[in-house]
């Protein structure tokens, strides 16, 4: 019974973590995966506060440029030897940013402007 009940606790602790948004110096960080040749997801709402990263898992290289200017990552290289089953290879770039304001904040690609992305800020 004992066993039980400390598997219980265990269950409610992990299931109260929140899972997809680590929280790190910078409050709640939300991950949006680059994959060719979009972002996902493509629009995200967050508290103002937190971080948003972006993770290149797509073979090209992109950006994350908002649209007004507000940030631009620079090119994100993708990694190499992703699938292969001997490892090696190299980690693909990451870009991070925290938003401190409320807002609608609009973004793209540079080097692909279809790929578009929408972060939303609540106070």
């Amino acid at each position: 019974m004992r066993r039980y009940r400390w598997l219980c606790a265990l269950a409610v602790g992990v299931a109260g973590c929140g899972g997809s948004t680590p929280t790190g110096s910078g409050g709640p960080v939300t991950q949006v995966t680059i994959v060719d040749y979009f972002f996902s997801p493509a629009s995200v709402t967050i508290p103002a506060g937190s971080t948003v990263r972006w993770s290149n898992n797509g073979p090209s290289a992109h950006t994350s440029t908002e649209d007004a200017g507000a940030w631009n990552s620079g090119s994100m290289s993708p990694g190499s030897g992703v699938g292969n089953p001997y490892g090696g290879g190299t980690t693909p770039s990451s870009f991070a940013r925290q938003f401190t304001t409320a807002g609608t904040f609009t973004y793209h690609c540079t080097i692909h402007p279809a790929m578009t992305g929408t972060i939303v800020v609540t106070p």
